[in-house]
């Protein structure tokens, strides 16, 4: 029993708690799985007919291995069961009065990210520092979804009108791979979570990128491309800080350049995809509620050139 405690540790993470927990469960099913497999050997190679001549004696019961099996059964139940609240009781302590520190909306078919304590707002690409318990608020602007980071733990359902908690924890820096984990739709498959987990410092760092104005730069392409958005009614859709697009029905796109990819971590950011993307939306990603404005060949110049450069 005390080595089935240390998953309670509070030297372990969430993760490794549940991973440990998995791994306990896995073992003793192992055992009892062998021990049923070495039973029907046993009695297949012990009482052939080739050894037991004849119709064998009938045992119709056997109270004694009924009452042992039973205890076994009912102790590792018990056991397993108190795991495993226990467990989940350490690992998703909310508090009563939760202040998340990045806000999670998932939408068909993009996640949006608000960060309270600094006013950030960002897509797709989220990051989190690392080292440290984070709390997610997490929404849904449409229909079901699911957060899921494969290598940071559990996942956790978001329902329209729900307000769900999450703790999340990265040991170290890195990127993690998620995904929605709730069929939410034509485009589900393509809806994945690109999380960056960074040292405090680049955290900051980033942070203050982030609140930063969008570019502005004097090259004539570019102050087409921005002309373009606003008659184009982009900005019906996405927000940029710093000019006059405030809306939030699609990805912010003040720092879009700066990320490494797009379309919920669909496609690398770069000129070709992004052409690709505004020349037929529904082509790129089926079922997206981005429109198709059938723009010319100088107009899609131009507002390639533009969105290229937002970083």
């Amino acid at each position: 029993m005390d080595h089935f405690c240390a998953i309670l540790s509070t030297d372990l993470t969430a993760v490794e708690q549940i991973h440990r927990l998995s791994l306990y469960a896995a073992i003793v099913a192992a055992v009892i799985f062998f021990a049923v497999l070495g039973s029907i050997l046993y009695s297949l190679v012990h009482f052939r007919a080739k050894n037991n001549p004849g119709v064998p004696s009938q045992k119709p019961s056997n109270e004694r291995m009924e009452k042992v099996l039973l205890v076994i059964v009912t102790a590792i139940t018990v056991v397993f069961a108190w795991l495993t609240f226990s467990v989940m009781a350490k690992v998703q302590d909310i508090p009563d009065d939760p202040k998340p520190d990045v806000v999670i909306t998932g939408h068909q078919w993009w996640w949006e990210a608000k960060y309270p304590a600094n006013g950030v707002i960002t897509a797709n690409q989220i990051h989190i520092p690392a080292g440290r318990k984070v709390l997610l608020e997490l929404h849904s602007a449409d229909v079901i979804h699911s957060w899921w980071v494969q290598a940071l733990g559990f996942k956790m359902d978001m329902i329209p009108g729900v307000t769900n908690h999450l703790w999340l924890y990265a040991e170290k820096p890195g990127e993690y791979i998620g995904t929605c984990s709730e069929f939410c739709g034509a485009n589900h498959a393509n809806m994945r979570i690109r999380l960056t987990a960074m040292d405090t410092a680049d955290f900051s760092r980033w942070s203050r990128d982030q609140l930063a104005p969008a570019v502005s730069l004097n090259d004539p392409l570019f102050v087409e491309g921005a002309r373009l958005f606003q008659q184009k009614t982009c900005t019906n859709c996405h927000s940029i800080q710093g000019v006059s697009a405030k809306m939030t029905i699609g990805p912010d796109l003040t720092h879009f350049a700066s990320r490494k990819r797009f379309l919920a971590d669909m496609m690398e950011i770069n000129d070709t995809n992004l052409r690709a993307w505004l020349t037929d939306p529904q082509k790129v990603k089926p079922g997206a509620h981005m429109p198709n404005f059938i723009l010319s060949k100088k107009e899609l110049d131009a507002l390639t050139y533009y969105i290229g450069h937002l970083k």
